[in-house]
């Protein structure tokens, strides 16, 4: 079925496109820059990279969701596509709702502000872009995600930090935007229902609160020992990866304030969390993690591009290569898998 979506303004657009069917090879055309999430019966991802034509480059990020049954991954469609010849996407996150296999996503720029999607209805025939600004002076949505009936979003932008909220149904044009301290960029910033979690660009600190359409209440803060560049938030706690000589996970309940670190190495990993645990992607290791020190739980069959986690699933993102036969030539093909790589330990 072909969805039917409001579209962002201006230099961007955020648009819908054609379902597609069930398929038990999920792959993923070449190595974007992928964001995962899962909830609600579903596993839902974002693809940016750019797109050539044989005049000019645009960008896009398009937004999937698979159906998880088990270990196993069943319909897959593509509900929305954002596209841009303003510049890359460099502030794309999805989120799952958490029911009915719907999410939120944010496609921003360095240079301009992109749109906030939420997807979709309950007859999954109506995608709504709650909030699109490509004023690059406007503040950059850098995270979205469901807290009860609204939407709610973290941008940042010349004017400083603001928390955003809109119902994607009933009044969605009625949005609200408070200020909050400090200053988020790309993957420093989180919201998931009843908290909202965000760092500073080049800072230390980890701040969240409750979010509501007058803004964040009761904020605290806490030190990370070392410069934060990922913020991951769900109810109960904090995710951040933080750069400190080498590489950290860190885990903040946000009941106490209490930091622990959860996995330490030498690259950047690649970091999730739902329900009550989290997982990790180090190199081709593939690790959860329910509060204490993390364990190994699978092996990926190439360099990780991103995790996901419903609390008790892992999924992984894989980058692959291989060798293919195009018109006589012998090229490399590089695509991402997707699969249920293990269970939460």
């Amino acid at each position: 079925m072909t969805r039917i979506a409001a579209c962002a303004g201006g230099a961007l657009a955020a648009c819908a496109v054609v379902a597609g069917s069930a398929s038990a090879a999920m792959n993923i055309g070449g190595w974007g820059t992928i964001s995962a999430d899962m909830g609600g019966g579903a596993l839902v991802w974002a693809d940016s990279q750019p797109a050539k034509t044989k005049t000019f480059t645009y960008w896009r990020a398009d937004a999937e969701r698979v159906r998880v049954s088990g270990n196993r991954l069943g319909s897959r469609d593509e509900p929305v596509a954002v596209r841009t010849s303003a510049g890359p996407l460099t502030g794309t996150e999805i989120r799952a709702t958490g029911t009915a296999r719907g999410f939120v996503l944010t496609a921003s720029g360095a240079a301009f502000a992109g749109p906030v999607t939420w997807c979709c209805t309950t007859d999954e025939t109506l995608e709504v872009v709650v909030s699109s600004d490509s004023d690059g002076a406007a503040p950059h949505p850098y995270a979205a995600g469901m807290d009860g009936t609204r939407v709610r979003w973290i941008a940042g932008g010349p004017g400083g930090a603001v928390l955003g909220s809109a119902d994607p149904v009933e009044n969605a044009e009625r949005g609200t935007s408070a200020a909050i301290p400090g200053r988020p960029g790309p993957g420093l910033a989180s919201v998931a229902a009843g908290i909202a979690a965000w760092g500073d660009v080049g800072g230390s600190i980890v701040r969240w609160g409750v979010p509501s359409d007058a803004g964040v209440s009761d904020i605290r803060q806490a030190s990370q020992g070392g410069r934060v560049v990922q913020v991951r938030a769900v109810p109960g706690f904090v995710v951040a990866v933080v750069r400190a000589g080498g590489w950290r996970v860190t885990r903040t309940d946000a009941a106490t304030g209490a930091v622990r670190v959860i996995w330490r190495g030498s690259a950047r990993p690649q970091v999730a969390a739902g329900g009550r645990a989290v997982a990790i992607g180090a190199g081709r290791a593939v690790l959860t993690s329910r509060g204490g020190a993390a364990r190994k739980v699978a092996e990926a069959r190439g360099p990780i591009a991103a995790v996901a986690t419903d609390g008790s699933r892992v999924a992984v993102f894989e980058r692959v290569s291989r060798k293919a036969k195009v018109k006589s030539r012998t090229t490399t093909v590089r695509t991402t898998a997707v699969r249920i790589a293990g269970r939460v330990r």
